[in-house]
């Protein structure tokens, strides 16, 4: 049997820069969140900037939605670093995974992922909202890839 030896250079880290665009949307959206009604405003006017108002709106009311079940529900506070840090959080990168996963449609994995952020009883709700705050941030990550092949060369 043959054992892999790690080094603490092997566990670097990850960043923001090494999330998808939806990912990366979304730990913005909750450090921002936490920043009072300035950061809020900037959640909102970034949204209604990509997405249009309506959108926008929907997102965010999905946004708070899963805010409120993790609240209710969720084990523990989820652990959110400033607005202007470049890595992430062990909880920040779970959360941006759980809300791609229920949107994409993995529902085992959503699920196991759900039980470990909140108590049985707030899983299937926190899957709907969850599903429903990624479904908009992947559709303009869809939008900017579009974007991107179409452009000339």
């Amino acid at each position: 049997m043959k054992h892999a030896f790690f080094t603490p250079s092997d566990a670097r880290p990850l960043a923001l820069s090494d999330l998808r665009l939806a990912e990366s949307r979304l730990v913005l959206m909750l450090r921002l969140w936490r920043e009072g009604e300035a950061g809020q405003a900037q959640v909102w006017n970034g949204l209604c900037a990509v997405l249009g108002s309506n959108r926008a709106r929907n997102c965010l009311a999905a946004f708070e939605d899963v805010q409120r079940l993790l609240r209710r529900h969720g084990w523990r506070a989820l652990s959110v670093l400033p607005s202007e840090v470049c890595r992430l959080s062990e909880d920040e990168a779970a959360f941006a995974r759980f809300v791609l996963t229920a949107t994409e449609q993995d529902r085992d994995v959503a699920y196991l992922d759900a039980s470990f952020l909140v108590s049985p009883a707030g899983i299937l709700p926190l899957i709907l909202a969850a599903s429903r705050l990624g479904l908009p941030l992947l559709c303009e990550e869809s939008r900017c890839r579009l974007h991107e092949a179409m452009r000339p060369v």
